[in-house]
């Protein structure tokens, strides 16, 4: 063999060796396998306006941010509800992970945000804190079918009635306003139903104190609830009055509930002699008017 002859064959054992190590490097698609039961769930978030999320909008809809915690319950016949905490941009979790029985049918996803305590045969007690405004944030059960390459899109609502107080006044200043100290007493527990995504119906209760706040414009978050279980202590300097949530609105309408997902807006006219209600409007996360009113001290 002459050397132009070895050249070319070195030349082309090279060219093989080369191609041979390509292929055997390439990355190869993700093999799905025979299993269902490996298939990846594709969890999807969205939350709707008015939340403490730091990822939104300017009407408070948007999504949660990566690092962000919530509780993720997956319910069924056959089996008993299976809670974890899911760690947003961080959980992986495939249907083998949540081992369901073989005759498992449709499988129900739903969400409460932040993680909260155990739940006790399904139902988990919460709390409205004086001390610190929570929200609470459920997602209703949506249907998957088992090992469904499906994603599951579980859209978090606010589940509590936001309650504002803003204050004005034609010969107080800003200052004077700023001292008025606000008390909310309402019910303040209910229970959630974590496989529904919901407050169970009947379980408001808790009578107290929900907040005490000072300033000319304040809030608080309250578990839904009739209004009529809402009362409003006010106070500056030595005068002190409590108000209720009237009957009405300024068109007439009536106002009874004052339903999770909306904003209750008490808008009152203050001076040194009398407290006035301007208005009452339920907006934000939904509409509901507002009422009109003098209260005198």
């Amino acid at each position: 063999m002459n050397n132009t002859t070895k050249y070319y064959s070195l030349i082309i054992a090279v060219v093989v060796l080369f191609a041979m190590m390509t292929v055997s490097c390439e990355k190869s698609p993700v093999d799905k396998g025979t299993d269902e039961t490996d298939r990846m769930i594709d969890i999807r978030t969205s939350i709707e306006a008015l939340t403490k999320s730091p990822a939104l909008d300017g009407n408070g809809e948007g999504n949660f941010s990566n690092g962000d915690i919530f509780t993720l319950v997956v319910s069924g016949s056959g089996f008993p509800n299976i809670d974890t905490s899911y760690t947003v941009g961080t959980t992986d979790l495939s249907w083998a992970d949540l081992n369901l029985p073989e005759d498992a049918g449709n499988v129900y996803f739903s969400g409460c945000y932040p993680v909260q305590g155990k739940a006790v045969d399904g139902i988990l007690t919460f709390v409205v804190s004086p001390a610190e405004k929570t929200d609470l944030l459920l997602a209703e059960a949506v249907q998957v079918g088992k090992n469904s390459e499906d994603a599951v899109s579980l859209v978090f609502k606010h589940a509590l009635h936001k309650l504002v107080v803003k204050y004005v006044s034609d010969d107080l200043t800003d200052e004077q306003l700023s001292e008025i100290s606000t008390s909310v007493k309402a019910l303040s527990s209910c229970g959630i139903n974590l496989a529904k995504g919901a407050i169970q119906n009947g379980t408001t209760s808790g009578l107290s104190e929900v907040g005490t706040m000072q300033g000319s414009q304040v809030s608080c978050f309250i578990v839904p609830q009739e209004k009529d279980n809402v009362t409003l202590e006010v106070s500056l300097g030595d005068m002190v009055r409590t108000l209720s949530v009237p009957d009405n609105d300024q068109d007439g309408r009536p106002v009874s509930m004052l339903d999770g997902g909306r904003c209750l807006t008490v808008q009152i006219n203050v001076s040194s002699d009398k407290i006035e209600l301007d208005g009452v409007q339920i907006e934000g996360w939904g509409q509901q008017g507002s009422v009109d009113g003098d209260i005198e001290l």
